[in-house]
């Protein structure tokens, strides 16, 4: 423990540690793992974004001496924090904005291809499975980047700029000493791409299947690549689901309004302060120092929330989660 932290601030540090020991464990899989070969750290990016600027913002707010970010390091990670709220638009926004991001992917590639391609068919979309469950697509990796990709010869060398001040914030925070995660080396993740909505494995092929589908990768990415591919029991399992969760909730509800559906997801887990403290560190501001449990993943957090212990709240949440992804496999497939 730091001596010259409260249980608080410490409780907080050890959960930055753990964000950070989790991107630390994703770049060891893109170097390490043989059996894994699509856009995972891309689906990733929302919850870097959140573990970069959150970590960044509680290191001054607290005095530690940690790398800071430039004005550009600051404009990027604050955006891409907040592509884990694109669910906090309401339905029509949200399907405005990653329908224009599919028509940019399908322009670029009709361009680029030969005559006969643009007749029989072209891929448009590319889409990560794992165990045969999609966990990620293209144009939500791209809807979450801050930079545009599409013919950006420069994106990989700015990419790779502003991911310094990541890796050097996630050092400081002991990642490296702490080591990667234990992940399943033999579980495979592949990737597939297709022509939506010409050659593509929905049955609803409009504009609502196209946003279901968005959804359900979203889930599939916590629901099985973090939760299955990595073998530890780690907060992010959680972390991750919940904040899905929590925007889910209401945006569910508008889906329904606006497309005369009748999709489910009970709400009663919904609690804004504990979204806060997951998406920001800011444990403070709920938890005081008798309600801190050191031993759990969470801290205690969801005691407060809920009086469910860390692993009784993850099957609440997941239960309601599996039960969403259920119901928009059996209209969309």
């Amino acid at each position: 423990m730091n001596e010259n932290f409260n249980c608080i601030q410490q409780a907080a540090y050890d959960l930055i540690q753990s964000d950070a020991r989790f991107i630390y464990t994703i770049v060891d899989i893109h170097q390490n793992a043989k059996n894994i070969d699509s856009n995972y750290i891309l689906m990733s990016q929302p919850y870097i974004g959140i573990f970069t600027d959150g970590a960044e913002q509680w290191s001054k707010k607290v005095g530690l001496n940690f790398p800071q970010f430039s004005g550009d390091e600051k404009e990027y990670y604050t955006t891409l924090r907040n592509s884990h709220k694109l669910f906090e638009l309401n339905y029509k926004d949200f399907e405005l904005l990653i329908l224009n991001k599919f028509k940019e992917h399908d322009d670029y590639f009709y361009k680029i291809r030969r005559l006969r391609e643009k007749l029989l068919g072209y891929y448009n979309v590319g889409t990560d499975l794992i165990m045969g469950k999609f966990c990620g697509n293209t144009i939500l990796c791209d809807l979450y980047n801050p930079v545009n990709i599409l013919g950006n010869r420069n994106v990989d060398i700015f990419i790779k700029e502003m991911s310094c001040i990541c890796g050097a914030i996630a050092a400081h925070f002991g990642c490296v000493e702490s080591g990667s995660y234990k992940y399943n080396k033999n579980l495979r993740v592949t990737y597939k791409d297709f022509h939506f909505y010409k050659n593509c494995p929905l049955k609803v092929k409009t504009n609502l299947g196209f946003v279901l589908f968005s959804i359900l990768c979203s889930l599939n990415y916590v629901i099985e690549f973090v939760n299955l591919y990595f073998e530890e029991e780690i907060p992010q399992k959680l972390k991750f689901a919940y904040l899905l969760y929590y925007y889910l909730c209401d945006f569910i509800q508008d889906i329904n309004s606006c497309n005369n559906t009748n999709f489910m997801l009970n709400s009663s887990y919904k609690n804004r302060n504990f979204r806060n403290c997951l998406a920001h560190y800011g444990l403070g501001q709920y938890l005081n120092e008798t309600e801190i449990v050191e031993d759990d993943l969470l801290k205690g957090l969801t005691y407060k929330a809920f009086d469910l212990d860390y692993f009784s709240t993850k099957n609440e949440i997941y239960k309601l989660l599996n039960g969403l992804i259920c119901q928009i496999e059996n209209y969309i497939f």
